[in-house]
């Protein structure tokens, strides 16, 4: 049996989180990178704002690097299914870097019109950021073996990085909302306290799922 090989479940976590994580990053990177070579067209002394705004949603594609490289540290010693899970939860919240892309795009367009936005609309683009580091954290935990419980080398630990991988999704409709927040605020600076209330929102599905993870790591120790 293939999950009886603890080396085979980590490998495989190892492989999703830096490939689904990297694959939300591509795209969110290409989203932010193609609205920037419009802007440089215009504005070639832009380049260096294009690149912050751009390196943005690249940093979930970091987050499943480093978890990758921690399950290949603990290989020997972490439970099998922390190892699947953890891969799982930070792959799959890394998507969030899609919804990055796109509130980045729209921040870098309305900084390429005016600059005194620069920092409202990089308050809007880091929102969607919030769900890869809950992936990250639950992938840690699960890693280094807070919750140690017999459970956790079970199939319990799989539900904890579900939870927080499905719900980190979440964060592309934070990003499309804040994308939308952005442009509202570009128009009128006084709707940013409006637009921050909107764009928030969609973090509230994520913040479940952190919950139910934490719950599901609590629950196995006893």
């Amino acid at each position: 049996m293939v999950f009886e090989n603890p080396l085979i479940l980590g490998a495989i976590g190892a492989g999703l989180a830096v490939g689904i994580a990297g694959l939300g990053s591509g795209i969110g990177a290409g989203i932010t990178g193609a609205s920037g070579a419009g802007v440089v067209a215009e504005d070639p002394n832009k380049f260096g704002t294009a690149i912050v705004f751009q390196a943005l949603p690249q940093t979930q594609g970091l987050y499943g690097f480093l978890v990758a490289i921690l399950i290949l540290f603990v290989f020997t010693s972490a439970p099998a299914w922390a190892m699947l899970a953890a891969g799982i939860g930070t792959g799959l919240a890394g998507l969030s870097a899609i919804g990055q892309g796109i509130a980045s795009a729209a921040g870098l367009g309305a900084v390429a019109e005016d600059d005194s936005i620069f920092g409202k609309a990089m308050v809007f683009s880091v929102l969607p950021e919030t769900q890869a580091i809950y992936g990250l954290l639950v992938a840690i935990l699960l890693l280094v073996g807070v919750f140690s419980g017999p459970g956790v080398q079970e199939i319990a630990a799989l539900g904890a990085g579900l939870a927080v991988g499905f719900a980190g999704l979440s964060g592309i409709g934070q990003g499309i909302t804040a994308a939308g927040a952005i442009g509202a605020t570009a128009r009128d600076p006084d709707a940013m306290g409006k637009g921050l209330v909107l764009a928030v929102m969609p973090e509230t599905f994520a913040i479940f799922g952190l919950l139910i993870a934490i719950l599901i790591m609590l629950g196995i120790m006893f």
